[in-house]
């Protein structure tokens, strides 16, 4: 496989994804070298997305042992499987979210994947789809997530169903921080979250199980002054009540919601 990463002085880094690993050339590809530290495994499936820094997000899937993210051109790899019910990775797919993100989709053997936090965590999309062991291809396509199953065809699916992005609503600025109640509460398998932050900010939307653990990071990037929405989809997630926490400057505030199956 190929990829192209353009960079800032209107040239691009060219990768080339082999059994062998992944390596870079910055010269329409005269030379190369491998970029390779840290990854494990081999059967390299490959997404680049911009990072929000000016920068790309580089992400390998492997077989064997899951997707892999780098953010500085292929120099270090780190893990970013997190939530993956199986480490063999057959396609990727990424796409900028509009917050500085990118949502990440992955097919593996037991079904198709997304990741809004750069593999931080993993939540199952794959509704509708009749074998969900079968896919071999995805790509993301306007307002569509495509994918392509060996033996029963291409599917399509909304990208709506599966991602409610970081957007400002078109209302006055807000002046103070705020959480809002999930909406539906209770709710099975999605709910709606809004908050309000009054001016530029680092923000961080979380959500705890019962004991106090960690199961999703919704959101941890700067936002400018405004009001936004996040869905939580929580297919996969047992029933039970559950805690969501928005930092935000120095404001911090923590609300419950019920999943009911």
């Amino acid at each position: 496989a190929l990829a192209v990463s353009p960079y800032g002085s209107g040239g691009f880094n060219l990768f080339a994804v082999t059994d062998g690993g992944v390596f870079l050339s910055t010269n329409n590809g005269t030379s190369w070298a491998a970029v390779n530290s840290g990854l494990m495994g081999t059967g390299y499936t490959f997404a680049v997305s911009p990072n929000g820094s000016g920068g790309k997000n580089l992400f390998a899937g492997t077989y064997g042992n899951g997707v892999f993210l780098s953010t500085n051109n292929g120099t270090s790899w780190t893990s970013a499987s997190s939530g993956l019910t199986n480490p063999s990775v057959r396609a990727l797919a990424a796409s900028p979210n509009g917050a500085g993100g990118t949502d990440l989709f992955a097919s593996i053997y037991g079904g198709v994947f997304l990741s809004t936090n750069n593999g931080t965590n993993w939540i199952p999309v794959s509704t509708g789809l009749t074998d969900n062991t079968d896919v071999w291809s995805l790509t993301v396509l306007g307002a569509n997530l495509f994918a392509g199953s060996l033996s029963d065809g291409v599917w399509i699916r909304p990208l709506s169903e599966m991602i409610t992005s970081v957007a400002r609503t078109p209302t006055e600025l807000p002046t103070y921080y705020s959480l809002g109640q999930n909406y539906p509460n209770p709710f099975n398998p999605a709910t709606t979250i809004s908050f309000s932050v009054p001016s530029r900010s680092f923000v961080s939307l979380r959500v705890f199980s019962a004991l106090g653990r960690e199961v999703s990071v919704l959101l941890a990037s700067e936002l400018a002054a405004g009001t936004y929405v996040r869905q939580w989809n929580a297919a996969g997630m047992p029933s039970g009540v559950y805690f969501y926490r928005l930092q935000a400057g120095t404001f911090s505030d923590t609300r419950k919601l019920l999943l009911l199956k």
